[in-house]
C-alpha cells in the first residue's frame, strides 16, 4: 500500500510541474510547488532535506555555473557583440550558409523564446514558411546536444555524476547525424551572397574562451571548478571588447529566478531519493526493455514539458536505476530534447510559428518525423554502447 501511496504522489508531483510549466507559469516556483507536494508524504523529514540541498557545494556550484552562463549571454546580447557578429557573418555566407549560422549562433544565447531573433534574419518572402520555421528551430536547438555551456546537460553531468565532455563525445555522432538532416532541407535554397554590413567577429571570443579554457582544466579537476574557472574568463572577455559598458547589463543577466529553479531541482531530487521511488518504480518495471523505457519516457516528458532543465530534472532522479551506463544517460538527454525540440507549447515552436504562420498540420510533417527518427538511432546506438 505504502508503495501504491508514493507511485501516485511522485505522480501528482509531476503532473502539477508539468501542468504548470506547460501554462506558461514560473518554472521556479512550480519546481517547488511539485518538490513540496511530494514531501507531504514524510513533512517531518523536509527541513533535513532542505539542509542537505542547501548545504551541497555541488548543488552551490551548480547554481553559480548556471547564474554564469546566464550573464555571460545577457551581456552578449545587452551590449549589440551578437548582432555584430551576425552582420559579420552575413556579408561573407551564402543565403545557405546564414539559413544554418544565425539560428546556430543565437542558438549559443540561452534565453526563452530565443527563435524569434534569428526568425527575421534568415526571413524569404520567395521560400515556404514551414522549411524556414524547421530550419530556424532546428538549427537553434540541436547545438545543445554538445554544447558544454548548455544549462541541461550541465546538470544532467551533475546528477548522473558523469563528466560533461564524456557526454558531449558521445553524443557527437547523433549531432552530426542532426546536423545533415537540416542541411537537406538547406539544400533547397539559393547559394546567393548575402549584403555587405559591417560587423565584428568580437563576441566569438567571450563564447569560445570558457569553453577553451574548460575542456583541458577537465582533464585535471572535476568539471565544476573547471567552469567556475572558465566562465568569468569569458564574462570578463565580454565586458572588454563591448563598446556599451554598463552596469545594467550585469543586473538584468543576473537571473534569481534561475537560482531559485536549479536549487528546486536539487531539492526535488534528494526527496524523490528519500522516498525510495527510484526502487519501487524500478521492481514494477525491471522486467521491461530498460533501453526502450528511457528513450520512449524521456520523448513524452519532454513533449510534455516543452522545457528540456525541466525534463532532465525530473527524469534521471526517476529512470536512474535502469541506467547502468554513460551511453543511457546520453539517450536520456537525447530523447527529451528531441520531445522538448518539437513540443507544441515550446516558447521557441510558439514564437516562430507566429512569425513565419506556417500551416500547422505541414510543420508537423517536416518536424516529428526527423525527431523520432533521431530518437530511434538514439535507441540502436546507445542501447548498443
Amino acid at each position: 500500500m505504502n508503495d501504491v501511496v508514493t507511485i501516485v504522489s511522485i505522480i501528482i508531483s509531476f503532473s502539477l510541474i508539468i501542468f504548470l510549466v506547460a501554462n506558461r507559469k514560473n518554472f521556479a516556483l512550480s519546481v517547488l510547488l511539485g518538490a513540496f507536494l511530494l514531501s507531504s508524504l514524510h513533512p517531518e523529514k523536509l527541513p533535513d532535506l532542505l539542509y542537505k540541498t542547501v548545504s551541497d557545494w555541488k548543488v552551490l556550484s551548480l547554481i553559480l555555473i548556471v547564474l554564469l552562463i546566464k550573464l555571460l549571454a545577457t551581456i552578449l546580447q545587452e551590449s549589440g557583440e551578437m548582432k555584430q557578429l551576425i552582420n559579420a557573418l552575413s556579408s561573407k555566407l551564402s543565403y545557405r550558409g546564414l539559413l544554418i549560422t544565425i539560428p546556430s549562433v543565437l542558438g549559443l544565447l540561452p534565453v526563452p523564446g530565443g527563435a524569434l531573433l534569428s526568425a527575421p534574419l534568415i526571413h524569404n518572402e520567395k521560400a515556404k514558411k514551414e522549411e524556414l520555421t524547421f530550419i530556424n528551430l532546428w538549427y537553434r536547438h540541436i547545438w545543445f546536444m554538445i554544447f558544454p555551456l548548455a544549462t541541461p546537460l550541465v546538470l544532467l553531468a551533475d546528477l548522473s555524476g558523469k563528466n560533461i565532455f564524456t557526454l558531449i563525445k558521445l553524443q557527437i555522432p547523433i549531432f552530426v547525424i542532426c546536423f545533415f538532416i537540416g542541411l537537406f532541407f538547406v539544400s533547397k535554397f539559393s547559394g546567393d551572397k548575402g549584403v555587405k554590413k559591417e560587423g565584428s567577429y568580437r563576441g566569438l571570443i567571450a563564447i569560445l574562451l570558457p569553453v577553451s579554457i574548460a575542456t583541458p582544466l577537465s582533464f585535471f579537476m572535476s568539471t565544476y571548478p573547471a567552469f567556475l574557472i572558465a566562465l568569468p574568463a569569458g564574462i570578463f572577455a565580454s565586458l572588454y571588447i563591448s563598446e556599451r559598458k554598463s552596469f545594467d547589463m550585469v543586473k538584468k543577466g543576473i537571473s534569481i529566478n534561475l537560482a531559485v529553479a536549479i536549487f528546486g531541482i536539487m531539492l526535488l531530487k534528494n526527496i524523490i531519493l528519500d522516498t525510495g521511488a527510484t526502487s519501487i518504480i524500478y521492481s514494477h518495471l525491471s522486467g521491461y526493455n530498460s533501453i526502450l523505457i528511457i528513450s520512449s519516457l524521456s520523448f513524452i516528458v519532454g513533449l510534455l514539458t516543452a522545457h528540456n532543465l525541466a525534463a532532465v530534472g525530473i527524469l534521471y532522479p526517476i529512470l536512474s536505476p535502469f541506467i547502468d551506463s554513460v551511453a543511457l544517460v546520453s539517450l536520456l538527454y537525447i530523447s527529451s530534447f528531441m520531445g522538448y525540440l518539437i513540443s507544441p507549447i515550446h516558447p521557441c515552436v510558439v514564437l516562430t510559428y507566429d512569425y513565419f504562420k506556417p500551416k500547422f498540420t505541414s510543420l508537423y510533417k517536416l518536424m516529428l518525423p526527423p525527431a523520432i527518427l533521431i530518437v530511434i538511432i538514439a535507441t540502436i546506438i546507445y542501447g548498443i554502447l
